[in-house]
């Protein structure tokens, strides 16, 4: 039996007049898939390239963004009982999480445990999974390196920083003056990208062990003049135009589909604090 819902939905590719939510139904869960009632999905700069037609080999429009929810298990498909009707679940979804309900593949879904804030919860699936694979599953960040870290201030990167810093390292990395106030009180020293001050700062030091960077292309390079004799560079989602030294550059896709991994998070990390800026809510 089909069940009432509400979800956003991208019409076409482009500006905010393609986003709109609409009232639908949605079917019982299928063989091997759970029906869970969204209680909080993420929203990122993920959601907004999808909209813009800017995300590596996303759907085609119309399609409901989303990439990550918590939320409770209302039905169970055929072949699905590792969870029981009422169980709170985070899944790691890439697309429909904003929405009312969502059937998602069993196999996907990791138990929330009981006492999580559900919202630091579901900052903790793309994000800090992300960081965690950067940082702990590639980078192996041990105590006393110095790690840098491009758009330290942002989602990803202030949970790699925080990561690194729980591993005792030494953080630094790029991010927007208005920001530099809040990086400092937590321990970790800003610098602006466009001056490249950070550079010769960093050279000054003797070099980075490890450097993260999202940005690709030229910064490639940058990222690799303040490396350690001995460091590594890391890059998430694109590959450098031009990198001839391979023997040092590691690019990785942050592995999301490790389901322990984000288990580890979930129920190791609870230490940490996680920011969310905003709540909104669904409303059509």
């Amino acid at each position: 039996m089909s069940t009432p819902s509400r979800q956003v939905v991208i019409t076409a590719l482009g500006d905010l007049s393609n986003l709109s939510i609409v009232r639908t139904t949605i079917p019982d869960p299928p063989k091997d898939q759970v029906q869970v009632r969204s209680f909080y999905s993420g929203f990122s700069g993920t959601d907004i390239n999808m909209r813009l037609g800017r995300y590596p080999m996303q759907k085609k429009a119309p399609f409901t963004p989303g990439y990550s929810l918590v939320g409770k298990v209302v039905k169970n498909g055929p072949g699905c009982s590792q969870f029981r009707l009422g169980d709170i679940v985070a899944c790691l979804t890439v697309y429909d999480a904003q929405s009312d309900y969502a059937n998602l593949p069993q196999k996907y879904l990791i138990p929330v445990p009981e006492g999580t804030d559900l919202q630091q919860a579901t900052a903790l699936i793309a994000d800090w999974s992300t960081a965690y694979g950067l940082a702990i599953n590639t980078g192996r960040v041990s105590s006393g390196q110095k790690v840098f870290v491009h758009g330290i201030s942002g989602a990803v990167g202030y949970a790699t920083m925080v990561l690194c810093q729980s591993q005792g390292a030494e953080v630094y990395g790029t991010c927007s003056e208005k920001n530099f106030a809040a990086i400092e009180k937590l321990g970790a020293t800003p610098f602006a990208y466009t001056d490249k001050n950070w550079i010769q700062s960093l050279q000054s030091l003797g070099g980075a062990d490890l450097v993260f960077d999202p940005l690709g292309f030229e910064s490639w390079d940058e990222s690799y003049s303040i490396l350690s004799p001995t460091g590594h560079s890391a890059g998430l989602w694109r590959q450098p135009r031009h990198l001839n030294r391979s023997s040092r550059a590691i690019s990785t896709l942050a592995h999301h589909q490790a389901t322990s991994q984000k288990s580890v998070l979930l129920q190791e990390e609870d230490n940490l604090l996680l920011y969310h800026k905003r709540q909104y809510e669904l409303q059509a």
